[in-house]
C-alpha cells in the first residue's frame, strides 16, 4: 500500500477530531505558522463535513471523511485552503473564489473595521447615505462587507480581472453593492468630486521582492501583486484616482506593504490634493489614511 492509501486507511478508523489534530501538526511541519494551520484545517474539515465553520465542533467524534486527507495533502503542498474549497470566510461571510482569484487576507480587516467606523461617524454627523468606492474589488471582499455592515451606504466597486469581477458579481448578490468589470484608473466618472470614501487594496509588491509564501507566489495572480520598482506604480494611480472621486473631506483607506510605511504617505503629501496622510502597521502590512483637501478654484 502506497503511504497516501495507508493514510487514507489510518483516517478511515478516525474521528475528525483526532485528523483534524494530526492535519495541523503536518501543516506545521510544512511551514504554516500553527495558528494559521489550525484555522486551515477546521476550514478543510468543515467543508469534508459539509457543515459551516460553526457547526464543526458538532462533528468532531463522528468518523471522518476520506476526502479530508486528499484536502490536508493538498495543503500540505502549500494551495491555498480557500482555493481548495472554492471559498473564503470573512468577517463571518461567505466569499465564492476560484482559480485566478485573490485569496482574501488578514490584514483587509482592519481597513474595513475602519470604513465602518469612518461610515457611523458620516451618518451620526447627518450623512445619511455615504458613497462609498472600492478599487480593484478582487472578489467583493470589502465592498460586500461593507454593504452589509453598514446598509444605508451606496457601495461601487470595479476590478479589472474577469474572473475575479464574476466572483465579485456573486457574492454581491442580495447586498447592495453593485461591483463591475473594469480598469480602477478610468472608474466612475460619473461620481467625481461626490465620493465620501474610497477603499482600496491594490497591488503594492515591488519588482524582484522576495516573499516566502509559496500560497502567494503560485497561487495568487500577478495582476493583483506585482507593482513595478518601489510597488508604487498602482498605488500613484490609485492617488490620482481617488483625488478625482472623493468630495473634499472625503476619505481613502489604501492597504499597502509594511515596507511603504514612509514612502507611501510621502507620495500622497506631495501631490498637494491630500489635507492629511498617514500610515500605520496593520497585522501584517500598513494602511495609509488619507483626507482630500479642499480643491481649489483651478483644480487640483
Amino acid at each position: 500500500m502506497t503511504a497516501t492509501g495507508t493514510r487514507r486507511a489510518e483516517a478511515d478508523a478516525r474521528t475528525v477530531g483526532a485528523a483534524l489534530e494530526e492535519a495541523v501538526r503536518r501543516l506545521v511541519a510544512a511551514g504554516i505558522d500553527e495558528a494559521a494551520a489550525r484555522a486551515d484545517a477546521r476550514l478543510l474539515a468543515a467543508h469534508a463535513c459539509r457543515v459551516g465553520p460553526d457547526g464543526l465542533d458538532g462533528v468532531l467524534a463522528t468518523p471522518v471523511p476520506p476526502v479530508f486527507e486528499e484536502y490536508v495533502g493538498r495543503r500540505e503542498a502549500r494551495e491555498p485552503a480557500e482555493l481548495i474549497v472554492g471559498h473564503a470566510w470573512f468577517m463571518g461571510h461567505r466569499f465564492e473564489l476560484a482559480p485566478g482569484v485573490f485569496v482574501p487576507k488578514p490584514e483587509t480587516q482592519e481597513i474595513v473595521e475602519e470604513a465602518i467606523n469612518k461610515l457611523s461617524g458620516m451618518i451620526l454627523r447627518g450623512n445619511m447615505s455615504p458613497l462609498v468606492v472600492d478599487l480593484c474589488a478582487g472578489p467583493g471582499t470589502m465592498a460586500v462587507t461593507i454593504a452589509r455592515r453598514v446598509p444605508e451606504a451606496r457601495v461601487y466597486g470595479i476590478e479589472l480581472s474577469q474572473v475575479a469581477a464574476r466572483a465579485a458579481e456573486r457574492n454581491a448578490r442580495g447586498t447592495g453593492a453593485c461591483i463591475v468589470q473594469g480598469d480602477a484608473c478610468e472608474a466612475f466618472p460619473e461620481f467625481d468630486g461626490t465620493a465620501d470614501l474610497v477603499v482600496t487594496n491594490p497591488p503594492y509588491i515591488p519588482i524582484g521582492l522576495r516573499t516566502s509564501a509559496p500560497e502567494v507566489l503560485k497561487y495568487d495572480p500577478p495582476l493583483a501583486l506585482w507593482a513595478g520598482e518601489g510597488g508604487l506604480a498602482m498605488i500613484r494611480a490609485m492617488e490620482r484616482t481617488a483625488g478625482r472621486l472623493l468630495a473634499p473631506g472625503g476619505v481613502l483607506l489604501l492597504e499597502h506593504g509594511h515596507y511603504q510605511l514612509e514612502s507611501v504617505p510621502r507620495l500622497f503629501r506631495s501631490t498637494g490634493r491630500w489635507s492629511s496622510a498617514e500610515s500605520r502597521s496593520t497585522c501584517n502590512d500598513g494602511m495609509l489614511v488619507a483626507v482630500r483637501a479642499p480643491v481649489p478654484p483651478h483644480g487640483g
